[in-house]
């Protein structure tokens, strides 16, 4: 598996694939601490969901690394379609760990926020920045590894279950049937906002409940990803 990630990294490398978005990522950090005293949540809140973008798009590069050939080749390799898939997701945390640790930190070393730290902003910015991460290669994933990838389409699906997920407060005041629907989306909402609120936070009962249904959510996503693709791959 080792073997198979650095193969991954090594190609994804070489590909020059990671350029754009990685390059739209930090630009977008930039300009995001282009000025001083920035407010510490709302800033996180912003970077977390230029994250997720990034990583649904970084996802999709990925898994589209390989030709159909190749990659039954590698599969016969691995001895196993569900390693490939593993080894895919694992070479997507780690392309996403450097960026989080640049959108984290680097306010903090340029000294942009107003105002110091406490463990609750860190715990709450480490938190949003992962999830997004997560849901962001779950979207990638779902138009890259799936039924769902039709080269036509894949691109547009994948943007428009971006912004659906984003746009749930507004798309959830057209009704019952509305919020329904929502359910199927990444649940993004239920992370930032508890970084939109001010810098004073307090974590109530609503907190822990949301929470619960985002780590459910991605729980419940992630096992119907790796069935999606292999019903795919059959």
């Amino acid at each position: 598996m080792a073997v198979f990630i650095r193969y991954q990294l090594k190609s994804y490398i070489r590909s020059l694939k990671f350029i754009p978005p990685v390059t739209v990522f930090l630009g977008w950090v930039f300009i995001l601490y282009a000025y001083k005293n920035v407010p510490i949540l709302s800033s996180y809140a912003v970077s977390s969901i230029a994250l997720y973008l990034t990583m649904a798009w970084i996802a999709m590069t990925i898994f589209t690394l390989e030709e159909e050939s190749e990659k039954h080749i590698l599969f016969l390799q691995l001895g196993s379609k569900r390693l490939f898939f593993v080894g895919k997701w694992l070479a997507c945390f780690i392309v996403a760990f450097p960026l989080f640790l640049f959108a984290e930190f680097y306010s903090i070393v340029m000294r942009n926020f107003h105002g110091s730290l406490s463990g609750i902003h860190y715990g709450l910015s480490i938190y949003s920045h992962w999830m997004l991460a997560i849901f962001g290669i779950m979207v990638g994933t779902l138009f890259s590894a799936t039924r769902f990838a039709l080269k036509k389409y894949a691109w547009l699906g994948a943007v428009l279950v971006l912004v659906i997920s984003l746009a749930y407060e507004s798309l959830a005041e057209f009704g019952v049937w509305a919020k329904v629907v929502l359910w199927v989306f990444p649940p993004v909402l239920f992370v930032i906002s508890y970084l939109s609120g001010g810098d004073t936070v307090s974590l109530g009962g609503h907190f822990w409940w949301d929470q619960a249904i985002v780590v459910g959510y991605g729980l419940i996503g992630g096992v119907l990803l790796v069935w999606l693709f292999l019903r795919k791959e059959r």
